[in-house]
């Protein structure tokens, strides 16, 4: 045995370890630990004497660190005879609880030892050896050699001799001087130039399908589920002469994360030996590195392209392995948050794990032993045994459920058997789910059958529910009340005048009034007629009214003061004809009794103009079927009953009035029809509500926030429904305060209004509901099969509120009323509403954002949505909305903001929001540009108008160059970035990570600005505020927070001071700062 001391250098993969173990003592996350079964007689003498020759044939065994001037140095002890601990597992059931216990217990990197043995007896001829070694030590390679030389070290001590082996040519050290050297003259900086070219411009966020939000701090905890593949499956993968066995298994891995995500450019990190040199093979020590692997998925490719691209992928990456993935990590500087890795968070391996083997009659099973924690989101390990395939995939416990990661094993399975199958399809076609998952999928969720009254218009629905009390008052208005029986009286009189006229199934007939109590009379008319509104805001420019008249070509106009001068102005401009009746100035001759039935189920009930993307709006047919379809679904959904008051505020133009005319008159309650000016002002809406006991309001988030922020929601509201845009979660939780039932209601008009909708919970995000009755929802991919649950898909609804069509345009109409191949009934269209959601277990709809609005800047897929969300909740932000401006390589996201207090210079408001953004999104989902608006653009009905938004004149940074400090703080901390990045053009918006600052010199500049502020000031401060302008405003965050500072004597900035600087950082932050530690000395 060796009997001298040596203190040598480390190598760049020990050094990063070390420096984490500094920061979190005693944690786990790098350990190693097996349990290798012993079955039969043991010796163990032998075997103790067997781990003590391994110990002293490999250096890295009786290897600990301690510290040469702030750097980490290996120091090799003199080998000592392994004494076994022996622990009686007590039963055959208990010795896993022993194992665990072994593998969790810490080690102390400064004084070793750093490999553990011990033994658990659980019977007479069954034992089980623990081995546990620090990460810094070995890697899965030094344990196949460990375990070939335990057999054979074992065997020789049974026969009482030594075993006939080589001693190993060199020692991990000699590999840390060579890796050393190599990095001094510059050998690694041809591969580091490889790396940048090759994965430059990837994204760096994987967003895999989850259960949990991802936290703004990730951790460590970590499960696993194993799944063996099928025998047929496996004897095809390794039979195919299309690859290796792991690049077949590698893209089918990377074709399931494009499918599950939706991304077209993803990485996945792959595990190499690093073990170029044949001197290395058989040394134990820490030789393991990382590499990332790009995928693109442009063009529908499919399986042989996939395959062979990665085929290239692996054969050009396997001959740059040598260099130290932190340094390409480094050189990339990709952007760096707390949530998660910076570059790639998904891994693959392939491993072949130690076979069994007998020794002196012995039989060794090793094991490797779990610990519960992991360092990616998601890694899947194909273990190639004997006696098959078996995947383990390691997922993170903060973020994903078991029976996810389960489900993700068996489509996994389903896609590469698809693959195999039919190589020559485009992978986006492939199958994901299995045909039993297939038809279930379909179903959940979909359960909504309801049988409708056999009625055949909505008049003979509302025929169906008389009024209890005739006598009690049904509308309310500008211009009086009515009552029931008046209500109907009216609404004979104007249907007997339209039918006179020739209306009847399918005509259209104008609506441009007022808001008065004939607004709801008069479609009641006009369905009682047997024909179908179209509604003309009168508020609306004459040009558009034009369009629509001369689309639609109504035979008859209904009108009144209103509207008379703005309706003949369009009809001059439309060049039509038709007969304009005054609904205010009806002959009272007229019979009051109700005219003929003339209505049809699948007859115009309204044609409702919605805008087109191409500028001319298009009007969708939507038949009586449909919205007494509706009708009865929204009435046993809300429950409204006789005592309600409903305040009709939308305009008619908008389906969502529906609501607020019709369903009240269903369940006999009252619809209270406020004004235009009411409706749009905060102060007047809420005390119109209280005045007239409004108990139910239906309005568009825009409208919600408008009536919060100004006046708060009225009292004595119980209902509040809220449609025609996302509701997000900040605003729910202001309409939800007093305990009130707040419902989300989801549905484009091509669909009847509301195609889901829910009662919202008291936390995490709101979604869409439930599909309504008599609705079916599907989350399609683009080739038109069903996602699996959880993932992203294009929501198509189907059944009976989908409207005819586009009125006049057929080819519109089949663009997206499309062949529902999933109906129960024949003949069963879908509609794609462009917008995209994913299903949660519970069935309901989480909402994604519209397709179009799903944006891309600099290669990573961005919803402006969470980016909105986040932007409201900063203080002083009334209301927000962020867009795109700028093309190709330019494209940068602008932030709208309506300040309070009302603020003019976006310079002044934007350091202390973007230190706010910066703390819950990702720095490329921070906007560049601000403007502030008094009020943010609206639609016709409410809705934000997204294409009436000025162009952003003012940027965070300009071309002009670097912007200059502007107070005295910035200035002084613009002077310490200088220093200690050693550069002159230092901004105060520029990020001190992209401009090149890493672990050392982040941890210098924090040294100076105590120093130099007299401020506790920590690495996470310099995380959440990477640039001066948001530095400084940390920095006087601090000092306020600690009273005025005072120093005792000269701050100390020794190595041990700079790591106590850094002594509250998670694993994973130091991870990240540490990324390039070893760029900075070359090592």
């Amino acid at each position: 045995m060796t009997t001298e001391t040596y203190i040598l250098p480390s190598s760049s993969s020990q050094r990063r370890l070390w420096m984490i173990d500094q920061l979190a003592p005693g944690a786990v996350t790098y350990h190693i630990a097996w349990a290798v079964e012993l079955t039969g007689p043991l010796d163990v003498a032998a075997l103790e004497s067997t781990l003590s020759w391994l110990v002293d044939r490999h250096e890295t065994l009786r290897t600990h660190f301690t510290s040469v001037d702030g750097e980490p140095a290996q120091v090799v002890v003199p080998a000592a005879p392994v004494r076994l601990p022996i622990v009686d597992a007590g039963s055959d059931d208990a010795w896993p609880a022993l194992v665990d216990e072994a593998a969790r217990e810490p080690f102390d990197l400064a004084t070793g030892p750093l490999a553990r043995f011990g033994l658990v007896r659980r019977s007479r001829g069954k034992h089980v050896l623990t081995i546990v070694v620090h990460h810094s030590l070995a890697d899965g390679w030094s344990f196949g050699i460990l375990f070939r030389e335990l057999a054979a070290g074992y065997a020789a001590a049974v026969a009482g001799s030594h075993p006939d082996l080589p001693a190993p040519e060199v020692q991990y050290a000699d590999f840390a001087v060579w890796q050393r050297e190599q990095a001094g003259r510059g050998a690694f900086e041809a591969d580091v130039d490889f790396w940048h070219a090759e994965l430059a411009g990837a994204p760096t966020l994987l967003d895999l399908p989850a259960d949990r939000p991802r936290p703004a701090e990730q951790s460590d905890a970590g499960g696993e589920v194993v799944f063996d593949v099928p025998d047929e499956l496996t004897a095809r993968l390794r039979a195919s002469r299309d690859g290796t066995l792991f690049t077949r298994l590698l893209a089918g891995f990377q074709t399931l994360l494009h499918r599950l995500t939706g991304a077209d450019d993803l990485l996945v990190a792959v595990p190499v030996a690093g073990r170029t040199r044949p001197e290395t093979r058989n040394v134990v020590g820490f030789f393991a590195n990382t590499l990332a692997l790009r995928a693109r998925f442009t063009g529908r490719p499919d399986f042989t392209e996939i395959l062979a691209q990665a085929r290239a992928s692996t054969t050009a990456a396997q001959t740059r392995q040598d260099v130290p993935f932190d340094r390409i990590v480094d050189r990339l500087a990709p952007t760096r948050s707390l949530a998660h890795n910076p570059l790639v968070q998904v891994m693959f391996a392939l491993d072949e794990p130690p076979p069994e083997a007998t020794s002196a009659g012995l039989r060794i099973t090793p094991r490797l032993w779990e610990n519960g924690t992991v360092k990616f989101d998601l890694t899947l390990t194909v273990e190639d045994r004997p006696d098959g395939l078996r995947g383990r995939l390691t997922y993170r416990t903060d973020r994903y459920e078991a029976n996810r990661i389960r489900r993700v094993a068996q489509r996994y399975l389903t896609l590469l058997t698809a693959a195999l199958d039919r190589p020559g399809t485009p992978v986006g076609e492939l199958p994901l789910l299995d045909p039993a998952e297939r038809e279930q999928i379909l179903r959940d969720g979909n359960d909504t059958e309801l049988p409708l009254p056999d009625v055949a218009s909505i008049s003979d629905l509302l025929d169906r529910f008389p009024p209890a009390e005739p006598d009690a008052v049904a509308v309310t208005g500008p211009d009086g009340t009515l009552r029931h029986q008046d209500l109907a009286a009216r609404v004979n009189r104007l249907a007997h005048l339209l039918r006179a006229h020739g209306v009847g199934p399918d005509v259209p007939v104008g609506l441009c009034l007022g808001r008065s109590t004939d607004l709801p009379a008069a479609l009641l008319a006009v369905w009682r007629a047997g024909g179908g509104y179209l509604p003309l805001d009168p508020t609306l420019p004459a040009g558009r009214l034009a369009t629509m008249l001369a689309d639609a070509a109504p035979p008859v106009l209904l009108t009144d003061s209103a509207g008379t001068t703005v309706l003949g102005d369009a009809v001059a401009a439309a060049g039509t004809t038709p007969v304009v009746l005054r609904v205010d100035q009806l002959d009272p001759a007229l019979p009051t009794d109700p005219p003929p039935v003339a209505g049809h189920p699948d007859g115009l009930a309204y044609l409702l103009y919605t805008s087109g993307s191409t500028g001319t709006p298009k009007g969708v047919v939507v038949t009586h079927r449909s919205v007494v379809n509706h009708l009865v679904g929204c009435h046993r959904l809300f429950g409204l009953t006789p005592e309600d008051r409903v305040a009709a505020i939308t305009t008619p133009a908008f389906d969502i009035s529906v609501v607020e005319l019709v369903l009240p008159l269903l369940a006999g309650a009252r619809v209270d029809v406020l004004d235009a000016a009411t409706a749009r002002d905060a102060t007047l809406l809420r005390a119109a509500c209280e005045a007239r006991g409004v108990t139910v309001v239906q309005a568009t988030p825009a409208s919600w926030r408008m009536l919060v922020t100004a006046a708060g929601v009225p009292a004595g509201v119980r209902l509040r429904i809220s449609g025609g845009e996302a509701l997000t979660r900040d605003l729910a939780d202001a309409l939800r305060t007093d305990g009130a039932r707040v419902v989300n209601g989801y549905g484009p008009s091509e669909t009847t209004v509301y195609s889901s909708a829910g009662v919202v919970g008291e936390s995490g995000p709101v979604d869409l509901g439930r599909p309504l009755a008599n609705t079916r929802i599907q989350l399609l991919d683009p080739a038109g099969e069903p996602v699996p649950d959880g993932v992203v898909g294009e929501i198509h609804i189907g059944g009976t509120g989908v409207a005819r069509g586009y009125h006049g345009d057929p080819g519109r109409t089949a663009a997206r009323f499309r062949p529902d191949p999933f109906s129960p009934i024949p003949g069963g269209r879908l509609y794609a509403t462009g917008d995209l959601a994913r299903r949660l277990p519970d069935g309901r709809l989480d909402y994604h954002g519209r397709a179009d609005q799903q944006v891309k800047v600099r290669g990573f897929r961005i919803e402006l949505g969470e980016i909105e969300s986040v932007l409201r909740d900063q203080p002083g932000i009334r209301d927000a909305m962020v867009t795109t401006w700028g093309t190709g390589g330019d494209v940068r996201l602008a932030a709208y903001a309506v300040t309070e207090p009302a603020a003019a210079d976006p310079a002044s408001v934007w350091p202390a929001l973007r230190t706010g953004l910066a703390r819950r999104l990702p720095e490329y989902m921070v906007p560049a540009t601000l403007v502030l608006l008094d009020v943010l653009p609206r639609t016709a009905s409410g809705k934000l108008d997204r294409r009436a938004l000025p162009e952003p004149t003012w940027r965070e940074t300009t071309g002009s160059g670097p912007t200059a400090p502007r107070t005295p703080a910035e200035e002084q901390l613009a002077t310490l970035w200088q220093d200690v990045l050693g550069r002159t053009d230092v901004g105060v918006h520029d990020n001190f990570f992209a401009l090149g600052g890493h672990s050392l010199t982040a941890t210098r500049l924090i040294a100076r600005i105590r120093t130099t502020f007299g401020v506790d000031l920590t690495l996470r401060s310099l995380f959440a505020a990477p640039t001066v302008a948001e530095l400084a405003v940390e920095v006087a965050a601090t000092a306020d927070s600690r009273g005025a500072p005072h120093r005792i004597g000269p701050a100390v900035t020794t190595p041990e001071d700079l790591l106590a600087s850094l002594d509250d950082l998670s694993d994973r932050e130091v991870d990240e700062l540490l990324d390039s530690l070893i760029a900075e000395e070359g090592v």
